[in-house]
């Protein structure tokens, strides 16, 4: 049987990062004073937000401590990956996905434009499911790994993860969209 294609658009990169490495961020993100969110009751997955983090409850922007200088090195290389500049980065959420925890499919939100994710830990797979057939195509995202969600792998293909069979930790970085930084406009000043 033929391996399952990738939904057009989405580009995925193994070892991006040396075990070491990963062992670091995963530091960093332990010490960021993650925290579970509201919005997601009953799911054990923690984050927290650097540069900027949309607020579900408010449909609005909050803004947050600058990006640490600890995930300057990866930011650089998902940058790289994606065409950008890691200056171009808004966001930079980090995740912990404890035993059990889940993402409901979803696309990202339209005020994001570019999305990048690394994943650390145990390995998962990230299901695509495009909404019109129900055709799914399993993608599996082993740790120290890089994904670059693209056309219609970004605005069309919606993602999600299966229960976490063991601690699981993301970055996922993000530019604002045109809609994004129109909506920006009413926000408060950085801190």
């Amino acid at each position: 049987m033929p391996p399952i294609a990738m939904p057009p658009g989405l580009k995925l990169a193994q070892d991006v990062m040396t075990p070491a490495e990963e062992t670091e961020l995963i530091a960093l993100i332990e010490g960021s004073g993650l925290a579970y969110t509201p919005y997601d009751k009953g799911n054990t997955r923690s984050s927290t937000s650097y540069g900027w983090k949309y607020d579900y409850a408010n449909d609005s922007f909050v803004p947050c401590k600058p990006i640490p200088e600890g995930f300057r090195t990866i930011a650089e290389r998902a940058a790289a990956a994606a065409g950008l500049s890691c200056d171009d980065f808004a966001e930079c959420l980090l995740n912990r996905y404890e035993p059990g925890a889940v993402i409901q499919p979803h696309l990202d939100k339209p005020v994001w434009e570019h999305v990048v994710g690394i994943s650390l830990g145990v390995p998962t797979t990230m299901v695509f499911r495009e909404p019109a057939s129900g055709e799914e195509r399993p993608v599996e995202l082993s740790p120290r790994s890089l994904y670059v969600l693209a056309d219609d792998a970004r605005y069309v293909w919606q993602h999600s993860l299966p229960p976490m069979q063991g601690t699981r930790y993301s970055i996922t970085f993000r530019t604002f969209s045109a809609e994004g930084l129109r909506r920006l406009e009413a926000c408060p000043a950085e801190i």
